[in-house]
């Protein structure tokens, strides 16, 4: 089977690598590990031991989330890290929230003010169009918020000029709706229950030909061809597949004359939030809930400071009918929750390995990860608890529980880097157009080509990456046509 394009998983940017090749005339044959759709399995979370750390992750939703047994990695010694993963048609946007924020250049251009890591090779005026595509056809916009948040944010901008809070960016449309305008140009092949386990490279090694793959249900391996190939299968599976692909020209991982493959790896921090009571309210006029706001950045954006380098987003949103009315019932005072997402600091120890001594139920090699917050992101959380209390007070809201805690790299779900982007080869996996400088016809268009994380949830950026990266393919593919 040969195709113009493979596109190696069908989430997040797999559905958006096949929806703009498709479109644009060419064949594309979309490869995902798990089935058309999850069903329960029976096991809940006996089986997902670590899945089970996730808030989503529940005795009813377990089949969304991977089998842990069968899908095993290590930790390295002294470091934690907890891989949240999806193996079924649609990754993870299953259970997406669909935070939708676009990246800012202080974000993309972070290192040049601070001095640490690289700038990205891109700034946001060269992802606007691209964001711009995505936002449309998502139907990305704000909800606006309701009387308690309002009251939130009037209480935090009086006290603190500095500091903007908005209505959230989010995603109204169905977010499997890529995939399914993908299919319905009749250009796509979607086969599910496919594991990509390497791939192989053409004489001289300069270009992949195609995916080998594994059957997931029977074990039978196969290959499947195509001029160039597309990896979307989450940051660090798409990591692993480059890596279980060494051999010949490329003896450390394909892709790797740089040596940053496996590193800088990052995730937001994650953990800190409160929850508790908002002001009371007249009983009686009831609101529904919105989809809350955020604060996108203030330290080291509008107030600087000298703690700690980079800065975090605040989410928070009032839950009405959820929290307490008074005896008379004249009163009600709904519940409400913020949270802190913060940036971490690309570092090239913390990392992802090929475990030589482990492998999956198929057959294939798994990784040994290595993540550690730093003294940076611990400072950060210390200010992010002693902030949320500080704009709570502020605003009247009453603090009734949450967690102080850094929880470890991993469980914001939001992995990233290991495959990162960079304006110099010697130092960087891929190209500004997400694409390898070492094998031109290979892109890796997940958030493993982030090269730094910003503040922001992901998902939005993955996408936009997608559409444009799959644009410059498809102008290339369609040069070499001629």
């Amino acid at each position: 089977m040969t195709s113009d394009v493979i596109v190696v998983g069908a989430g997040a940017a797999g559905s958006w690598a096949a929806k703009e090749l498709a479109e644009r005339g060419l064949e594309v044959t979309v490869l995902d590990a798990g089935p058309l759709v999850a069903a329960p399995d029976g096991t809940g979370l006996r089986r997902r031991p670590v899945q089970s750390h996730c808030y989503a992750c529940t005795e009813a939703d377990a089949h969304l989330f991977v089998d842990d047994l069968d899908n095993p990695y290590e930790v390295a010694p002294g470091t934690s890290f907890r891989w949240i993963r999806a193996r079924q048609v649609g990754g993870r946007m299953h259970t997406w929230g669909r935070t939708s924020p676009r990246m800012e250049d202080d974000e993309f251009k972070a290192a040049s003010a601070d001095g640490v890591g690289a700038d990205w090779p891109l700034a946001a005026a060269d992802l606007a169009p691209a964001y711009a595509r995505v936002e449309e056809f998502l139907d990305v916009r704000q909800v606006p918020l309701i009387a308690a948040e309002r009251a939130l944010q009037e209480a935090i901008e009086a006290r603190w000029p500095t500091r903007r809070v908005e209505a959230s960016q989010s995603a109204c449309r169905e977010p499997l709706r890529p995939l399914q305008a993908a299919l319905a140009t009749g250009r796509v092949t979607l086969l599910a229950d496919t594991i990509a386990a390497r791939l192989p490279v053409e004489r001289g090694g300069e270009r992949v030909s195609g995916v080998e793959v594994v059957d997931r249900r029977s074990g039978a391996r196969g290959e499947l061809r195509a001029r160039a190939v597309v990896l979307c299968a989450s940051a660090l599976e798409s990591t692993r597949l480059l890596l279980n692909s060494a051999g010949g020209d490329h003896p450390n991982g394909l892709a790797n004359s740089s040596g940053a493959l496996g590193r800088h790896l990052m995730d937001h921090t994650y953990g800190i939030n409160f929850e508790g009571l908002a002001p009371a309210r007249r009983a009686g006029a009831e609101e529904e809930a919105g989809d809350g706001g955020i604060l996108p950045g203030f330290r080291n954006v509008t107030e600087p400071i000298a703690d700690f380098r980079r800065s975090y987003e605040v989410e928070f949103g009032v839950l009405p009918g959820t929290g307490r009315r008074s005896r008379l019932r004249r009163e009600v005072r709904d519940s409400f929750w913020i949270a802190a997402f913060g940036e971490m600091l690309p570092d090239p120890e913390n990392r992802v390995e090929v475990d030589p001594d482990r492998t999956d139920a198929w057959g294939i090699p798994t990784l040994l990860v290595t993540a550690r917050h730093s003294d940076n992101e611990r400072a950060m959380a210390r200010d992010q608890i002693a902030t949320l209390r500080e704009m709570c007070a502020a605003a009247g809201f009453e603090i009734t529980g949450g967690e102080a805690a850094l929880a470890p790299v991993g469980m914001a779900s939001h992995e990233m880097g290991t495959a990162r982007m960079g304006a110099d080869p010697a130092t960087s996996v891929l190209n500004s157009w997400n694409q390898s400088w070492d094998v031109p016809n290979l892109f890796v268009t997940d958030a493993a080509s982030f090269t730094s994380n910003g503040r922001r949830n992901p998902t939005l950026t993955i996408m936009a990456l997608t559409v444009r990266a799959c644009a410059h393919l498809a102008d290339q593919l369609e040069d070499g046509a001629r």
